[in-house]
């Protein structure tokens, strides 16, 4: 019979999140294969349940239906204006020694929102991926540290700073901001949402590349959900041109001519604006993905 694990995670040194970017490296690229090695996860450290949703996690009036659907383990509803349908795919398990880091699973879903989704064209697919908590965290270093990271914010064990964030265990690439941090359940879960970009350089933040993204652990803390959605907001730019055009409002990106460009007020500015912002102004709201997020049902 499968038992019920979660793991209590060590703190893995090197690992940065980035809510400023120092000027003279900018991000390095995460998961890189020559940079990390798999942790050992003992059974001495895999044995406590998930500890209860903190009390400031609630859940929001249900929205109006949208399209309930249902896709290997998990069933949502996706509201009116976000998207009217998805698909979805297992991935196989991809183990060996010489793959990428950021290409290794141990087998999971991905469900995807793209062909129907409100915004086309932009740099990420909306997408939520299902793995297996152990498996996935013993496999790859980066979704062991975010793993430690989620559980350390949803146990309230850290404050909820950017600096804390989880981060993509599979994007090789860094996250150069986060803003609009907020906890949030869903049916049978918890996790955090916030609005972020990632990026491999000081990259200005743009239209083209933000997302929305949900990091999240069933109660039984069995799967482990990643979600990430495009976004869009009034006062950014439309690409990551460093000459796009910005909004009237907006945030000009560094003169990279200048001496010592300065990024890290660039993105505590960034951030400031989003967190502003109201929610209604993104699209899709931010208030129709928390609906998403919220209604979503993991069976065992």
């Amino acid at each position: 019979m499968k038992k019920t694990y979660w793991i209590v995670l060590s703190v893995l040194a090197g690992v940065t999140l980035a809510c400023g970017i120092s000027v003279n490296a900018g991000p390095t690229a995460v998961n890189t294969p020559a940079s990390v090695e798999s942790p050992t996860v003992t059974p001495a450290v895999i044995l406590s349940p998930t500890p209860a949703v903190p009390a400031a996690v609630t859940a929001s009036p249900s929205p109006a239906p949208g399209t309930l659907v249902t896709i290997g383990r998990l069933t949502l509803d996706i509201p009116v204006g976000v998207a009217s349908g998805a698909s979805g795919s297992e991935v196989a398990p991809l183990t060996s020694d010489d793959a990428p880091v950021w290409e290794k699973t141990p087998g999971h879903w991905v469900i995807s929102l793209s062909d129907t989704y409100v915004l086309q064209g932009k740099f990420h697919s909306p997408q939520i991926y299902l793995y297996p908590a152990l498996e996935y965290a013993t496999l790859v270093p980066g979704a062991f540290e975010s793993m430690h990271r989620l559980r350390n914010l949803l146990s309230a064990v850290v404050p909820l700073t950017p600096d804390q964030l989880p981060t993509v265990p599979f994007f090789n690439a860094a996250q150069v901001f986060a803003s609009n941090i907020q906890l949030i359940s869903f049916q049978n879960g918890s996790g955090i949402r916030f609005v972020t970009e990632y990026a491999q350089y000081p990259a200005p933040v743009n239209n083209y590349e933000l997302f929305y993204h949900f990091q999240g652990f069933t109660n039984d803390g069995n799967t482990y959900i990643v979600a990430v959605f495009p976004l869009t907001a009034p006062r950014l730019a439309e690409s990551s041109a460093v000459d796009a055009p910005v909004p009237a409002g907006g945030i000009a990106y560094p003169d990279l001519n200048a001496p010592n460009p300065d990024f890290q007020s660039y993105y505590a500015a960034i951030t400031d604006l989003l967190n502003s912002t109201p929610p209604e102004a993104f699209t899709p709201t931010l208030q129709q993905l928390d609906a998403l997020i919220q209604s979503m049902w993991v069976a065992p």
